[in-house]
């Protein structure tokens, strides 16, 4: 009985040791009490992590960040390439150019043009030969080369709604035209409107009109430019006046109306010349109104008492396309000329005192209807947060 017992024993001894611990378990030698399941644990969170990582590093590849853009633009007043018809030839526009050439008369300001997206000026004059002169006081005229000083120096746009557009009548309008579309500068013109695609794909169009004769028809033509600048896809659209009263400082009553109507309409920004003369700075509805920018490059005066002017200069920032709030904008203090005893058509920047004097005067015509002030580089600053 003892050895049936003991040969039990040695069969089961000998079967467990030919058959050893089954494969693919996973079970391995472990302290009492620890299960199966307690084994296999950490192996699983380890996947788990992992999926966890490869999924945030995928959502992380999904987010873009917005698409940041920004454009400058530069703006002038009045920039007349030539005499009037009552000047002679010594020390006039002509001679000067005839004397220095093309590239002496934007020498002061080229690096500012250059640095930009787009540069404006208000051509107030015709280029051309015509000889159909429409008898008034002053007439404006310069020749048709005379377009080499704006593409000289990186001019991009031009105003032509003024009261000198039609100085030679239909003929040298014509010439004009013509003149600026083979240099590549754009213009607007009554319902003339046109557009300027910067490098970085930003939109720019430009409406202008002469709004000395406060009618339906002229503010018109601003309100309609702008629907159809619109249209035509313009991202930011830039509006032109020609008003006020020669010499005043402050706008009157009918510019400020209508200024505030045309940034109602969708204009982004508003350049306001004619008076010849400074005028302030108005912040309305966070857009901004230059109501005369005044003189810039006259040739139709020898030498005007009021040499002071500045370049307006705004930078607009786009998000994936729209534009957004806030500003950041100058005026840069200039004189017409570059020197006190005779007006040598040469823009050039004040210093010292006369740019403290310009800021001071910029202060002094805005501080009335606005909420914004220069500071002693003119800057622009907000005074409260209200806009």
């Amino acid at each position: 009985m003892r050895k049936q017992i003991l040969e039990g024993f040695l069969w089961a001894a000998l079967l467990l040791s030919a058959c050893g611990t089954p494969t693919g378990t996973g079970v391995q030698a472990t302290e009492p009490g620890m299960t199966q399941s307690t084994q296999v644990q950490p192996e699983s969170q380890s996947v788990d992590n992992k999926s966890t990582e490869e999924l945030r590093e995928t959502q992380a590849e999904e987010v873009t960040e917005p698409k940041l853009q920004e454009v400058t633009i530069t703006a002038v007043g009045d920039c007349t390439l030539g005499p009037t018809q009552t000047h002679g030839y010594e020390g006039s526009f002509h001679d000067y150019y005839d004397r220095y050439g093309e590239d002496y008369f934007f020498e002061g300001v080229r690096d500012l043009f250059e640095d930009d997206d787009f540069t404006l000026v208000n051509l107030e004059c015709v280029l051309s030969d015509s000889t159909d002169r429409v008898e008034k006081t002053w007439n404006l005229k310069g020749k048709p080369g005379y377009v080499g000083i704006l593409t000289g120096s990186s001019v991009e746009g031009a105003s032509l709604g003024n009261n000198h557009t039609f100085d030679y009548g239909q003929s040298g309008l014509d010439d004009t035209r013509n003149v600026l579309d083979q240099a590549g500068i754009i213009f607007g013109f009554n319902e003339h409107v046109a557009t300027y695609e910067t490098d970085e794909g930003i939109v720019l169009g430009i409406v202008s009109a002469s709004q000395l004769s406060a009618d339906e028809k002229h503010a018109g033509y601003i309100r309609d430019g702008i629907r159809t600048l619109r249209k035509e896809g313009a991202d930011l659209v830039i509006a032109c006046c020609h008003w006020g009263i020669e010499g005043d400082h402050y706008p009157n009553d009918y510019q400020q109306k209508l200024a505030h109507q045309i940034i109602d309409w969708g204009a982004d920004v508003l350049i306001g010349t004619h008076p010849h003369v400074l005028q302030g700075v108005e912040l309305y509805k966070g857009k901004l109104i230059c109501y005369s920018l005044g003189n810039f490059c006259f040739g139709g005066n020898r030498n005007p008492s009021d040499k002071d002017t500045a370049v307006f200069r705004q930078t607009f920032t786009f998000e994936d396309g729209v534009l957004q709030k806030g500003i950041s904008a100058d005026m840069i203090p200039y004189s017409i000329s570059s020197t006190t005893q005779r007006n040598d058509f040469r823009p050039t920047p004040a210093e010292g005192e006369r740019k403290k004097d310009i800021i001071g005067k910029l202060n002094d015509y805005s501080k009335s209807y606005s909420n914004i002030e220069f500071d002693n580089d003119g800057r622009l600053k907000v005074k409260d947060q209200k806009e």
